[in-house]
């Protein structure tokens, strides 16, 4: 039996909604930590050591910050001048130029084990020392929602709910058999969800692709026409972040 009430709940209502029910559930964690974070601790000292640390966030949640009601013009300008400031304070210096040179054309001009050490230098302010922030809550967020539904798969409501959902994407599919399989039981039950799942997806593409066949065109697609969208969730995820939109202060 699931531990945590709340979690187990929120993973029922999740199999009601299309797409992997983790997946959501994750995305939605992430959603919260990012607009408290803008909201409340921007200025937080520990955040943002850490922040300077993982060089901001990482492609897909510095974009997610952009999206309307996670970040902000002043939280991403205050986060990523510090960050920015940072990584020019362990830059070379540039007073090897001379008076009539740029630093870069300086720079250029030195001896090859000088340019060597200048490179490790700024190779090493533009590398990042730990994780995305995000990334880190997405991940703790990801272990809470497995081990939870683990547990919760020895519920006959949670068992039904799975079973009436889009089912786990792969990748939490596989992370779900590699960290959480200890239980015999609940393993046996995801494996024959997810088995059923992943054959009844892998028949609509057969069938998508038979009609495409000029001979059985006449037939028309039905449920199955989307499943070429469906696959790519189901394979990699739910899609994250935004697209075309414009931000500014």
């Amino acid at each position: 039996m699931s531990t945590i009430p709340r979690v187990f709940n929120d993973l029922l209502d999740a199999c009601k909604q299309p797409g992997c029910p983790v997946c959501r559930l994750v995305n939605q964690a992430v959603d919260r930590y990012l607009n408290n974070l803008f909201y409340e601790n921007v200025n937080d000292g520990d955040l943002r050591a850490q922040l300077r640390s993982s060089l901001g966030f990482c492609h897909e949640h510095a974009w997610l910050a952009l999206k309307p009601g996670i970040g902000d013009a002043l939280g991403v300008a205050i986060i990523y001048h510090d960050v920015l400031t940072n990584i020019l304070r362990k830059f070379p210096e540039a007073e090897t130029a001379s008076p009539d040179q740029g630093w870069l054309s300086s720079l250029l001009g030195q001896m090859p084990r000088q340019v060597s050490e200048q490179s490790k230098e700024i190779v090493n302010a533009l590398t990042s020392k730990e994780a995305c922030p995000a990334c880190q809550k997405r991940d703790q967020a990801t272990e809470l929602y497995l081990s939870e539904l683990f547990k919760g798969l020895q519920n006959e409501q949670m068992l039904k709910a799975l079973n009436d959902s889009d089912g786990l994407c792969l990748p939490h599919l596989r992370q779900a058999f590699k960290e959480h399989a200890q239980d015999g039981e609940a393993f046996s039950a995801l494996f024959a969800i997810s088995q059923k799942k992943l054959a009844a997806l892998d028949n609509e593409l057969a069938e998508i692709i038979r009609k495409s066949d000029y001979r059985f065109r006449d037939e028309g697609f039905s449920e199955e026409g989307n499943a070429w969208r469906r696959v790519i969730r189901v394979s990699v995820g739910e899609k994250r972040g935004i697209e075309g939109q414009q931000v500014g202060p």
